[in-house]
């Protein structure tokens, strides 16, 4: 059985008593940074002597994956990310898909990440929603910049601090004229969310990480 496990974003409250039960039972655990994931074990004193850390990247040799892959058929492993929940925008998605295409067994817990927090705290009619992982730097920007203004429907997206105000400047030259919501350092000390205009938003202190929703 493949264990997906959230981690903490940035506080190290946010992970459930499951999610540590089995940090600490699992003899193999698969991780986006082998490093981060042993100062995370060691915040919850919890020993790496009897386990085994694996690097799984978007780059790992496919000889490595099909050892996962043999691993899993024979025994329970854990697979988390750097940070929050794995196979969100992040390479944790594509050994999902091969325990589907390989008939091995996963499930996956609930627990922290940016995203779930950033749409409750939007305040928009949610019944419906989009969302788009990072959102482009370069190529198919503008396009979806317009098929996110003529959807009936609020979009979600994470995006880098370095790129907002050119966000926000694209957005005014497509005169765009609905709601905008920021969460900004989710669960992190400077944590804010705030929902208003291109004006209101374009005011605001540009630090951080940030998921954006749109409402047009």
């Amino acid at each position: 059985m493949l264990y997906i496990i959230p981690t903490p974003i940035w506080n190290k409250e946010d992970i459930t008593l499951r999610a540590l039960r089995l940090l600490k039972e699992l003899k193999v655990i698969l991780s986006e940074d082998t490093r981060t994931t042993r100062k995370l074990l060691a915040m919850y004193d919890i020993s790496t002597d009897d386990k085994q850390l694996f690097a799984f990247t978007s780059f790992t040799d496919p000889g490595k994956i099909q050892h996962y892959l043999n691993l899993l058929k024979g025994q329970d492993v854990g697979l988390v990310s750097e940070a929050g929940t794995p196979g969100l925008s992040d390479p944790g998605k594509s050994l999902i898909q091969l325990c589907n295409e390989h008939k091995l067994a996963y499930t996956i817990l609930p627990g922290a990440n940016a995203l779930v927090p950033a749409i409750v705290g939007a305040g928009f009619d949610t019944t419906q929603f989009r969302f788009l992982g990072f959102f482009p730097a370069k190529k198919g920007r503008q396009t979806a910049l317009k098929e996110i203004l003529a959807s009936d429907i609020p979009t979600f997206f994470y995006e880098s601090v370095h790129r907002m105000p050119r966000l926000l400047e694209e957005l005014k030259e497509l005169w765009f004229t609905g709601k905008i919501s920021i969460a900004r350092e989710v669960s992190k000390m400077f944590e804010e969310y705030v929902t208003g205009s291109l004006e209101e938003i374009s005011k605001l202190t540009m630090k951080g990480e940030f998921v954006v929703g749109i409402q047009p």
